[in-house]
């Protein structure tokens, strides 16, 4: 009985999902016809359809004995995230040692710290510490 219930019920599927020769040349005939696109001297003279913004820029004039120049000096904070097989992971990038980091010469990896060396002096970069959630 179940056989004759599988039986029928893919010979109907069949029977439903039949598609004829002649529709089958029929949309193999759409498919081949050429498309006609846009010329290219057509398309050269489309207006954009994006806006561009331009940022104004403005110029200030200002007399230098109006203005005291003070000099500021901005050291960039070096983070040692991660020492691995003689490479230190400092400033989302990897460094070996002998590497130029701006003006500092990486010249010691440790387990758990690096020494950066420049004609300033020298600066030890300690491994970053994570935070971790205890999960109870």
């Amino acid at each position: 009985m179940k056989k004759l219930i599988l039986f029928s019920m893919v010979a109907t599927f069949c029977w439903a999902g039949s598609i004829s020769s002649e529709k089958i040349e029929k949309m193999i005939s759409e498919i081949k016809e050429e498309r006609i696109g846009i010329r290219l001297e057509k398309l050269d003279t489309t207006v954009n359809p994006f806006i561009l913004i331009e940022a104004k820029k403005e110029e200030i004039l200002i007399e230098e004995s109006d203005v005291e120049v003070q000099k500021v000096i901005v050291e960039t904070v070096y983070q040692l995230e991660a020492v691995l097989n003689q490479a230190a992971f400092i400033n989302k990038k990897w460094y070996k040692k002998g590497s130029s980091i701006d003006f500092y010469k990486l010249v010691h990896i440790g387990k758990d710290s690096v020494t950066l060396e420049s004609s300033d002096g020298k600066k030890i970069l300690p491994l970053k510490k994570k935070a971790y959630m205890k999960l109870h």
